[in-house]
């Protein structure tokens, strides 16, 4: 496992995390869990979950095609 994937786990969990932190909050109504706002918890989610959408497999964060098949495209647009 190299280190992107690494990363990617990380970030992964850490924005899971953050969001059910968030999620909790709201459902109990509770504005502030770990002694601050539960607004302030976007701060951790949003790069978080950006580091986790850029760091996917396939070099690419919204695509999931296989490198192999884009190649074979590419040649077959030539």
């Amino acid at each position: 496992m190299n280190n992107k994937d690494w990363l990617n786990k990380i970030s992964g969990i850490i924005a899971i995390t953050t969001f059910i932190i968030i999620l909790s909050g709201i459902i109990t109504e509770n504005d502030s869990l770990l002694g601050f706002p539960n607004a302030m918890m976007l701060y951790g989610l949003m790069p978080s979950a950006l580091i986790w959408f850029g760091t996917r497999k396939n070099e690419c964060g919204s695509c999931n095609q296989v490198s192999d098949v884009s190649k074979q495209q590419q040649d077959m647009k030539k």
